[in-house]
């Protein structure tokens, strides 16, 4: 009787262990994506810094309007930036 007893406490127990693997498991994956988020939103930025540059260039070729958007997005990035 004293080993079924054991026996389940093992089983309790390696169930327990799973459960937490599990769950460590899940908390490093949304912490892996995070990271990979903020990576990919870094690049974004990047690229988007050299698009700025290249329009920059042809501003002087833009509608008023266009330059006047082009004006408030750049503005606008730089807050978020």
């Amino acid at each position: 009787m004293l080993g079924f007893s054991a026996l389940l406490q093992s089983l309790a127990d390696c169930i327990s262990q799973l459960a937490r693997y599990g769950q460590v498991r899940i908390e490093n994956q949304e912490t892996t994506n995070i990271i990979a988020d903020k990576t990919d939103l870094e690049k974004a930025g990047n690229i988007a810094e050299q698009i700025i540059e290249i329009a920059q260039k042809y501003k002087s070729c833009m509608s008023k309007r266009d330059q006047r958007k082009l004006k408030s997005l750049i503005k606008r990035f730089n807050k978020v930036d």
